[in-house]
């Protein structure tokens, strides 16, 4: 755990700024309190930075690698991979983070990790000082919501070929990285399926 670069906290800023409405801007004195709060660090391919019934005590935003979100049958225990996320994505369940309940995910490190993250107490923090915090946070959640929603409303109303063709980007990056099974159960096929459409396409 190491206080943020000037080079990685810059970079988190651009992507913050792309996303915020244009009514709202970051102050100079906002960066500051902001930037005193992370921390940047590694996680290595097979890591699990969050278990099941495990409260999430910081935010991380992934610079550089890949992880997925496992969901946890509380009766079987069985495993099931419901999201992938890619580098320029804020990692976080829900619930977790933001209720600090315990989480019903796992977040497993999928490919080696760059990270930057910031702790619930800081969160809470700067959400008091500054008014746009609380913006800004409901604009990540709502970006990723809407992610979620639409691959759900996708996995229930497209056929599989149209579900490959459309996910084909994040498809080409996973294979190789993951098991084919994990991105079946994130597509809502079987690996089966996954594996012929891959061969044909």
């Amino acid at each position: 755990m190491r206080p943020v670069s000037d080079e990685l906290f810059m970079h988190l800023m651009a992507m913050l700024e792309a996303v915020l409405p244009a009514r709202v801007s970051l102050s100079g004195e906002f960066k500051q309190m902001l930037r005193s709060m992370l921390f940047e660090g590694n996680y290595k391919r097979g890591s699990r930075i969050l278990n099941f019934k495990q409260k999430q005590h910081m935010a991380w935003f992934m610079l550089e690698g890949m992880a997925r979100e496992i969901v946890i049958n509380p009766l079987t225990f069985e495993e099931h991979t419901v999201w992938f996320w890619f580098a320029g994505s804020f990692l976080y369940t829900s619930p977790g983070f933001f209720s600090q309940q315990e989480s019903l995910s796992t977040i497993e490190i999928v490919q080696d990790c760059k990270t930057v993250w910031i702790s619930y107490p800081d969160w809470v923090e700067l959400k008091k000082a500054f008014p746009q915090m609380e913006t800004l946070t409901e604009q990540v959640r709502g970006d990723f919501d809407k992610k979620v929603q639409d691959l759900t409303n996708d996995i229930r109303y497209l056929s599989t070929e149209l579900r490959y063709e459309k996910y084909k980007p994040q498809l080409n990056k996973l294979f190789g990285q993951t098991k084919l099974r994990y991105v079946a159960e994130y597509l809502g096929m079987s690996a089966d399926r996954l594996g012929k459409l891959r061969k044909s396409c």
